[in-house]
């Protein structure tokens, strides 16, 4: 008896024959030994972490493109952080500048300032997107498998709802339903990331329309 049986009990095992590809069985039995576990224990726990995933509504298949985003997002310092509160965080300091940067009671110098300090914020939020497109490439070379991974992971993100349809060989057609409550200030910084993240696997954004929490751009390839 295994040593992980004898630890839990062996009442609540039982011995059945599951067919999986030999690559899988090989590379199941090659994790198992490297970590100093039975193959009966290794599987197990692989049957049921899936069994989880299946009872809550995912597909097995879905954790594998969860933890490729996750390797990436680990190396970038993210902070877990409600999307309402960065909203309001952004609506009101943008806001405010371009309020004073049109307020003729202030000195014309001031507002020539508040006017650049916005159009600094939209280059921020492009950089971020352009750094951040570098990292996740480097696990996700194809801009359509990015996609593909996104829509299979929606309800574990701060989207409701993506497709994406392609137009031509060089063309791609995003449409994403966001939270909703979101501000135009709001919508200009999401787009002002996706034209830098975009950038990284050499599309731009040639269309674009965002009313309310629904986003739809037209990505074309630079050729």
């Amino acid at each position: 008896m295994s040593k992980e049986n004898t630890e839990q009990g062996a009442e609540g095992y039982s011995r059945t024959t599951i067919m999986v590809p030999k690559n899988v069985a090989t590379e199941l039995s090659h994790v198992a030994k490297s970590r100093g576990k039975t193959l009966f224990f290794v599987a197990g726990e692989g049957l049921k972490l899936a069994a989880e995933l299946i009872k809550d509504g995912f597909e097995p298949s879905d954790l594998i493109y969860f933890w490729r985003l996750y390797k990436i997002l680990s190396t970038m310092d993210v902070i877990p952080m409600p999307m309402k509160l960065v909203e309001e965080v952004c609506t009101t300091m943008t806001t405010t500048l371009i309020r004073m940067s049109t307020d003729d009671r202030l000195p014309s110098d001031l507002r020539e300032e508040m006017s650049k300090t916005v159009n600094l914020l939209w280059d921020i939020y492009e950089r971020y997107g352009h750094q951040v497109g570098a990292l996740i490439r480097m696990e996700f070379d194809n801009l359509e498998e990015l996609l593909e991974a996104i829509s299979r992971l929606t309800r574990l993100m701060a989207v409701r709802h993506v497709e994406i349809k392609k137009l031509d060989n060089n063309t791609i057609e995003l449409m994403a339903i966001g939270p909703s409550g979101t501000t135009d200030i709001g919508n200009k910084a999401l787009m002002a990331f996706i034209r830098g993240f975009v950038s990284q696997y050499d599309y731009e954004v040639v269309s674009e329309d965002v009313r309310a929490n629904v986003l739809r751009v037209v990505l074309r390839k630079r050729t």
